[in-house]
């Protein structure tokens, strides 16, 4: 196929001039490292721990994200929801904070969600890892918070071979800072924002990492108050029972022995008209997450280390995290707002213990 020439000549022109000025701007401000260039500065390396070794994740051949403890701050990721809106193949059915389902390639593990469904459910096809310890519960997956984090990866499955029956549609791990051995640092990060339409949000996070023998022995601690205000509105309404439209009307028995192949079930007389006054108001949504970290690392020698953690952790979530289209009684709702008649909550505290010992025996890591 032979090219236009006049098309030549112009592609070959604007090349020259862009190459002519970048040559030229180079030379005229000496100043301007030659590291400053991107080809000079080439690609950040992340390194990666997704098949139980330390590799660049470009050198990975499973599908892989990763992100950085520092890529995290700069997204303001802090909880299982944040990080889902940067993921393109994972997706969660949530019914709030603590409360998600996460799906990996489409796949589901068909749960249902239930009152008892915390004890009696299956457990997820998505783990989650804080670090090398499984944080799978049934039915949901663990609301780990975010802080202090080297780097979180998130593994496409299946993965079942390195962790475990609940990873068959993948795995997101979550990568703790380690102590640092002979490194005195600390932080306080805070911020304070409002929610549209809802209540103010806090969070500060304060990180404290300390030698105590030099080359063998160094603790770090991590702490953290989050607090997220509500912006669902409880509206005042009344519900009275109706025949007709109440699928529950069944359980009153009344006349005795009504049913669907008998006499139909009617609403005994009497029967109260209730309201929800007592629990009728705004921002009734507000999330708490409450936590710390202390783990110590002892650099046995040369070839082997032992790390031990302790985690808590407390997430309160008030309320609910859906909007109704239509109160009890019929009436069309403004947006963010329900018709509860009970309270509603989740409280999730989790505390962890993990023992990891690394080293070498011969030409074998050992963990």
């Amino acid at each position: 196929m032979k090219m236009n020439n006049k098309c030549a000549h112009a592609v070959a022109a604007i090349l020259g001039t862009h190459a002519g000025a970048a040559a030229y701007a180079a030379a005229a401000d000496p100043s301007v490292p030659a590291e400053a260039s991107p080809s000079a500065a080439g690609i950040q390396e992340v390194v990666v721990t997704a098949q139980r070794r330390t590799e660049n994740v470009q050198d990975v051949p499973i599908a892989i994200q990763a992100f950085t403890g520092e890529s995290l701050q700069q997204l303001n990721v802090t909880s299982l929801d944040d990080l889902i809106r940067y993921l393109p193949n994972v997706a969660t059915a949530s019914a709030g904070p603590g409360q998600d389902q996460i799906f990996m390639r489409g796949l589901s593990a068909g749960n249902v969600a239930t009152q008892s469904g915390g004890s009696i459910n299956g457990f997820p096809n998505v783990a989650i890892y804080l670090d090398e310890q499984s944080g799978q519960l049934p039915g949901r997956n663990l609301d780990v918070y975010a802080a202090d984090l080297e780097r979180i990866e998130v593994l496409e499955g299946p993965q079942g071979t390195l962790f475990g029956a609940g990873a068959q549609a993948g795995v997101i791990r979550y990568i703790t800072n380690k102590p640092k051995l002979n490194v005195t640092e600390g932080s306080v990060t805070g911020g304070y924002g409002v929610t549209a339409g809802g209540d103010p949000n806090s969070a500060v996070t304060a990180v404290v990492n300390l030698p105590l023998i030099r080359d063998t022995l160094a603790v770090r601690g991590v702490v953290y108050d989050d607090q997220r205000g509500g912006y669902i509105n409880n509206v005042p309404a009344t519900f009275t029972r109706n025949a007709a439209t109440d699928i529950g009307i069944h359980y009153a028995n009344y006349p005795s022995g009504c049913g669907p192949t008998t006499t139909p079930c009617q609403v005994p007389p009497g029967a109260p008209a209730i309201n929800n006054n007592a629990l009728a108001k705004n921002a009734i949504n507000p999330v708490t997450y409450q936590g710390v970290r202390v783990s110590a690392l002892w650099n046995i020698n040369d070839e082997w280390n032992a790390l031990i953690t302790q985690s808590y952790q407390n997430m309160d979530a008030e309320g609910v995290f859906y909007q109704m289209p239509k109160s009890s009684d019929g009436a069309p709702l403004p947006g963010q707002s329900v018709t509860l008649f009970n309270n509603s909550y989740n409280k999730d505290k989790f505390e962890n213990t993990a023992l990891t010992i690394n080293g070498r025996i011969g030409a074998l890591r050992a963990v």
